[in-house]
């Protein structure tokens, strides 16, 4: 079954920084979609925009596709934030395509939900590090002369009312002890 064109106004947004680094990542993938050829019949590019200490910047592509596995596939690739079926109005679709399609969406939703629990166990792991070398480093400074939690907090770089349920912990735990209102280690 031959199928016709399929027109699509994409939309292909990107975050990062610095700005310059954001402008140039989005037109080399674009022109990685050209090479691969897809055919962008109009590209618009936006300003980079901030966004906290980020920026974002987004194009827009008209851009036609042979057939809708090639559309799909630039889905895939691209991970466009919008897509605007132009043409056809109607699609008509093979069974064994469709059920192709459904596998090859299911294998990347797998894929990515591997990704991310593989991903959040490396962060777990990540976190539990950076406490333990936060407790051992409030020890060790502790050890060294007693502290308050100002001094701490100013120490490590860390606010007071984030760095108290840490030091509370050692306190907890018998690794730390508050004498007045300054901290020692605990022997």
């Amino acid at each position: 079954m031959e199928q016709q064109p399929i027109v699509a106004r994409c939309i292909v947004e990107i975050l990062g920084a610095p700005k310059e680094y954001i402008a140039k990542a989005l037109m080399d993938h674009v022109d990685k979609i050209k090479k691969d050829g897809l055919d962008i019949q109009i590209e618009k590019y936006a300003e980079p925009v901030a966004s906290d200490k980020l920026f974002t910047q987004f194009v827009e592509l008209q851009i036609s596709f042979k057939d809708t596995g090639e559309l799909l596939d630039f889905c895939f690739d691209s991970m466009p934030s919008t897509v605007e079926i132009m043409s056809p109005e109607k699609l008509e679709l093979d069974m064994a395509f469709f059920e192709d399609f459904v596998n090859d969406l299911q294998a990347k939703l797998h894929q990515t939900d591997m990704m991310l629990k593989g991903l959040q166990a490396q962060k777990q792991v990540l976190d539990k590090n950076a406490v333990n070398i936060l407790h051992n480093f409030i020890k060790f400074v502790c050890h060294t002369e007693p502290h308050s939690l100002e001094d701490l907090s100013r120490l490590l770089g860390i606010k007071v009312e984030e760095l108290t349920p840490f030091v509370e912990h050692l306190v907890t735990k018998g690794a730390l002890k508050k004498e007045d209102n300054v901290y020692v280690t605990n022997g």
